[in-house]
């Protein structure tokens, strides 16, 4: 398989880095090719490949991805249903719970293991960095940011991996012609009255708590990271002052993420683009919130078809509603975060997004989603409805990562718009592309494994880094937590499964089932019928 420029840059930075590394990569470049020539660099030297990704949806993906590339290869699968071992098989695509609980280890010591993390920024955890699993030799990380709210990139991540051994931004991604160049429109709209007393008073709470929080011992004042890990862990483990003051931190932040996320102007103002949406090539809207997007569709005009997905929609219904966004029986796809990381979603050319959220890292997420690489005529638009004067106003003198000077870098051209410029927001989202495209340059294939074949014995792996310790704040009182009442039928204990995508309550003892539910919750609140001797 050919790859482009990039990839095999990326790929021979990776090989000089002893196999070992973070490839920092935009959504929508191609980094699952990019680890597909690694793991082929892998399995011609006789390792065994571990593949960790963040959910089922994802270890489907792989595991089609991954058959396709090698029809010769033995490929398991550890996770949802499914209960893989590596012996037998040459890949195992795993959850990174899964791979977190049972630690799947290369069947073959001397002959070793190749271990991919897809999206490892996410696994800096207390029980997802057990995911990364020291057997491995090799070690290939990929994310399209690599950004965390606490300090984990640093103590676990990349301490796992040796380093970050490729960037590639969207400014080099556009100007080989792999991303699209988008228009991007601002769109501000203000708080009401009601909306802004709230805003304004859960500001000043937020205010208070971290003066508060500041002045206990242990907890940092910079950077933002090191302070909000402290608070987190003093709310999940000090039931004392201490954790309270944590708690109603946390919990003001979420509040007022609440406030602009469902602010009744940002869908006011969305039910404007209904006839950008219908034009459109596919659109997608994102989200922070199941109930934000149910706010989104019905402020849109019902001529607009659009459909949901949420992290419950089903594996079946979530394809259903995709492969109808991608033949254009729908027009638009609403989702609540559940896009922003790794599902692949078809060719969008309009993105918008309705949401509390500024962090570069989401941003960059969902931009790729629309920034994939397009056809003659087909410009990418992106449209970010924010709530003036607010903490997610672009403009805001704390915009700490400086992302709309990112956007404005890398697009063809910004706007910021009041809400009522309708009519100059829809002519400057009619926005055909540019008129010439740029073609990726490629690598031959026989190239590629001349790389990959070329003597690196000199080359000592990047050394696993000691994971570093976070200095914490002192729990004076430690929070004092009940067990867990365990389910019974009162001879033998219940458990609570998964069945044909619904959940099902079944004795251990006699295997007596509950009614399904599409919804675990509710199989936790039914009975069963024990007939347990």
């Amino acid at each position: 398989m050919p790859l482009w420029r990039w990839q095999h840059a990326a790929l021979t930075a990776w090989l000089d880095h002893g196999r070992r590394g973070v490839v920092e990569a935009v959504t929508g470049s191609g980094k699952t090719d990019l680890a597909i020539a690694a793991i082929d660099d892998a399995r011609r030297r006789g390792r065994f490949v571990l593949v960790v990704v963040p959910s089922r949806v994802l270890m489907e993906q792989w595991f089609e991805r991954l058959s396709t590339a090698f029809p010769d290869a033995t490929i398991g699968r550890l996770g949802d249903a499914w209960r893989d071992k590596p012996a037998g098989h040459d890949i195992i695509v795993a959850t990174r719970h899964s791979a977190a609980s049972q630690a799947p280890a290369p069947p073959d010591e001397e002959s070793g293991g190749m271990l991919v993390a897809d999206e490892c920024h996410g696994y800096g955890g207390n029980v997802l960095r057990k995911s990364l699993l020291k057997g491995y030799e090799d070690r290939l990380g990929l994310t399209a940011t690599l950004e965390r709210s606490d300090d984990a990139v640093d103590t676990v991540i990349l301490p796992y991996f040796g380093g970050v051994c490729f960037r590639y931004g969207f400014a080099e991604a556009i100007a080989d012609g792999v991303c699209a160049e988008p228009r991007v429109a601002f769109v501000a709209v203000p708080l009401t009255e009601h909306e802004r007393r709230e805003y304004d008073a859960t500001e000043s709470r937020i205010v208070a708590a971290r003066r508060l929080l500041k002045q206990i011992p242990g907890v940092p004042r910079e950077p933002f990271g090191d302070f909000l890990a402290a608070v987190q862990h003093l709310a999940t483990n000090d039931g004392g002052p201490d954790g309270r003051a944590a708690n109603d931190y946390l919990q003001s932040l979420s509040s007022r993420r609440e406030i602009v996320a469902t602010s009744s102007a940002k869908y006011e103002a969305l039910g404007r683009f209904g006839p950008s949406i219908s034009s459109s090539d596919g659109t997608l809207l994102f989200t922070e919130t199941v109930r934000a997007a149910n706010h989104a569709i019905v402020r849109l005009d019902p001529a607009v078809a659009i459909e949901i997905i949420t992290g419950d929609t089903p594996r079946r219904e979530r394809t259903a509603i995709l492969e109808g966004l991608r033949s254009g029986r729908l027009d638009a796809v609403a989702a609540p975060r559940v896009l922003d990381e790794g599902v692949d979603v078809p060719d969008a050319n309009l993105g918008i997004v309705v949401s509390a959220s500024r962090t570069r890292r989401q941003m960059i997420q969902r931009m790729g989603r629309v920034l994939r690489r397009k056809q003659l005529g087909r410009g990418a638009r992106f449209v970010i409805i924010f709530s003036a004067d607010t903490m997610e106003d672009p403009r805001a003198a704390e915009d700490r990562d400086g992302f709309l000077e990112e956007i404005e870098e890398i697009s063809e051209s910004t706007r910021i718009f009041g809400p009522g410029h309708t009519d100059r927001i829809a002519a400057f989202l009619e926005y055909d592309g540019p008129p010439t495209l740029v073609e990726p340059t490629t690598v031959d294939p026989a190239v590629v494994r001349a790389e990959c074949e070329r003597d690196r014995s000199h080359i000592e792996p990047a050394p696993y880094l000691e994971t570093i310790v976070a200095i914490e704040p002192e729990i004076r009182t430690p929070r004092v937590t009940k067990p867990k009442p365990r389910l019974s039928t009162g001879q033998s204990p219940v458990v609570a499964e998964q069945v044909d995508e619904q959940w099902v309550l079944r004795c251990t003892g006699c295997g007596a089932a509950s009614t399904p539910s599409p919804y675990r919750w509710q199989a936790l609140e039914q009975t069963v019928d024990c007939v347990c001797e």
